[in-house]
């Protein structure tokens, strides 16, 4: 009416229904997709390291910082495919179906990819120190595991009985990947909802930047 669009109640079930099924899938694309792509990208640097290997690579004209960047970067793009192929693909699909263009399902693509640099950048350093595929897979599932645990640290304070536990406590929620937060900022962003702010996104990748570079340091100095 006076060229404006009319909201039947028809087409808002419709929306609320399409922003119920992308939900899903960007909650299944953030912990399905980054739990299977752990296993599909955590050898990219123990086998590198190999002997054999190592020696090989060296002898190019590249420098060290570039070969692990290049490893790096490596990761993010069969990351980057596989979400953008799932939320991008469905997004699609579920928009010509309906008419219903629904944006902000696409932030779930930004979310993914943050969570997973930031584990990977982790994986990272455990694959230079270590040389381990398994120790890089054992380390990234820890972090998935007791993220929601550290997400709860104010109320796990209560309980403390030293001083060095909380500073040990606050310590791992700064330095590790805040996967839980993230993950729930996924969905708040998705479903259109409030959130607690953007704290947990930050941080996240200026700690997995540090661990990077702490990482790219012991692999420009270390004696192959």
């Amino acid at each position: 009416m006076f060229g404006k669009e009319l909201h039947t109640p028809q087409k808002l079930n419709l929306e609320k229904i399409i922003i119920s099924i992308e939900s899903v899938i960007a909650t299944l694309a953030y912990s399905g997709g980054i739990f299977l792509s752990i296993f599909a990208t955590a050898s990219l640097v123990p086998t590198m390291l190999e002997k054999g290997q190592i020696e090989l690579i060296l002898s190019k004209p590249i420098s060290r910082s570039q070969i692990l960047f290049g490893r790096f970067v490596g990761a993010q793009a069969i990351m980057f495919f596989n979400v953008v192929y799932l939320i991008g693909g469905s997004w699609l699909i579920l928009s010509m179906k309906t008419g219903f263009w629904y944006f902000p399902y696409l932030y779930a693509i930004l979310m993914v990819m943050v969570a997973f640099a930031a584990i990977y950048a982790l994986m990272t350093f455990v694959g230079v120190t270590t040389r381990s595929t398994g120790v890089s897979i054992m380390m990234a599932y820890a972090v998935l595991f007791f993220s929601p645990l550290l997400a709860q640290k104010d109320r796990i304070y209560a309980f403390l009985s030293h001083k060095i536990y909380y500073y040990l406590l606050e310590g791992l929620y700064q330095i590790l990947p805040k996967t839980f937060e993230l993950g729930e900022m996924n969905q708040a962003l998705v479903m259109g909802k409030a959130f607690g702010g953007w704290t947990p996104l930050w941080s996240s990748c200026l700690a997995a930047f540090f661990i990077y570079l702490f990482a790219n340091y012991i692999f420009v100095r270390k004696n192959f």
